[in-house]
């Protein structure tokens, strides 16, 4: 058995990850770690890919995360295999196209414009806190259908949770705010993903209320600092290489393909876990029934076999088969919303911030399963605000 000293979590805190993932990769692409109680770790593309496309042999049923969370339940749909989780992933499909969330974009792009309003005029700005941070809470508040009233409490404990993901305080905020999304939408259904998911008939059953509250827990926290950290590690890169954000800069066009190969270099959730269901062997090392096993995305992401020379952001990488929403069926329901989200974000700073400069000495980053950044403190020259233009314009009519 190859047996290595590994810890996902501590590779998701490393700021440079890559060169020993890489050694790893090279020296024992399948080893067990005795970290969080023992399970094994995948690093190459080739097995990566392979388990997250074989549920019948690795399951998700039996938890995603080491060490597992704290919620009594499973999660659906992440934490549950075919073909009971095309019953709960199915339906909400349409609500996740491309299509439907692209008609949020005018939405991102006003909360984007206020966020930076609060700090543009200042000169000086933590880019976590005061952007990235709050983004996905508000969007996801959009894609809920949530009153107005309750955006600012979802921003609140959506940075509480980021920075803190067992903030029990918050989790409570948050269960208390879909235990009432159960009751309002079960008697008054809409046209909204929370009024679907009270809809679902589950093996002929109709979704319990226990159910709805994980699944709903699901779709709102899978969005947050995945989201919010993407968008950190996304900008520290671009401070990093000024040369490429002059790029974008110059030519805007190119944020889309852009944003596919920061995602895959910098990958801001590192690994997820599948159970092994029978006796299974890769490369020469046996898993049991019952094993954990880590996919490291982030390995997979930066294995020189899929990707020639994976150090080195290329904006024209292709083909470009990145695991940054996974693979397989639990490929991400909403990669299309985070990829919209990221790229006005960086639409919106680069235009208004095009010179800003991260003060890397002094960003912060937090434990976790993410690659998370608690504070991403920048310098710019100062702007305008928004509403500041806005304001004049109606003066002069």
């Amino acid at each position: 058995m190859n047996r290595v000293d590994y810890d996902h979590l501590a590779i998701a805190e490393m700021e440079s990850p890559f060169e020993a993932l890489a050694e790893l990769r090279a020296r024992c692409p399948v080893a067990h770690t005795d970290a969080h109680g023992g399970y094994w770790a995948a690093f190459t593309y080739e097995d990566v890919g392979a388990i997250a496309r074989d549920p019948q042999r690795f399951s998700s049923a039996q938890g995603v995360s080491i060490p597992a969370h704290a919620f009594p339940m499973a999660l659906p749909p992440i934490e549950v295999d075919p073909p009971r989780h095309l019953q709960i992933r199915g339906p909400l499909l349409d609500k996740f196209s491309p299509a439907a969330v692209s008609q949020m974009e005018p939405a991102l792009r006003r909360v984007v414009g206020e966020l930076i309003d609060d700090f543009v005029a200042e000169g000086f700005a933590d880019l976590a806190t005061q952007l990235t941070m709050p983004l996905p809470g508000i969007a996801i508040a959009h894609l809920l259908s949530l009153p107005d009233e309750v955006v600012a409490t979802v921003r609140e404990w959506t940075i509480r949770l980021i920075q803190n993901p067992t903030d029990l305080e918050a989790i409570g905020d948050a269960m208390e705010l879909i235990a009432a999304l159960y009751d309002d939408r079960s008697e008054a259904p809409r046209d909204d993903i929370p009024s679907l998911v009270a809809q679902l008939v589950i093996d002929g059953e109709p979704i319990s209320e226990g159910e709805y509250l994980c699944m709903m827990t699901t779709l709102v926290m899978a969005g947050l600092d995945t989201t919010a950290n993407a968008g950190a590690n996304v900008l520290e890169l671009l401070s990093k290489h000024p040369e490429l954000r002059a790029r974008l800069v110059d030519d805007p066009t190119r944020i889309p393909g852009a944003i596919e190969e920061l995602l895959r270099f910098s990958t801001p959730l590192p690994s997820l876990a599948r159970t092994a269901t029978a006796q299974v062997e890769i490369r020469g090392e046996t898993i049991e029934p019952g094993e954990k096993v880590s996919l490291c995305w982030i390995a997979a992401n930066h294995d020189p076999e899929e990707f020639p020379d994976p150090e080195r952001i290329d904006f024209d990488r292709f083909p470009n088969r990145h695991f940054v929403f996974g693979t397989g069926p639990h490929r991400c329901l909403g990669a299309h919303l985070a990829r919209l989200e990221l790229r006005v974000l960086l639409e919106e700073v680069l235009q208004r911030l095009p010179d800003f400069e991260v003060v890397h000495e002094d960003v912060r980053r937090y434990s976790g399963i993410t690659r998370g950044i608690s504070s991403l403190p920048a310098r710019f020259a100062p702007g305008t605000r928004l509403r500041d233009s806005v304001e004049r314009r109606e003066r002069a009519l």
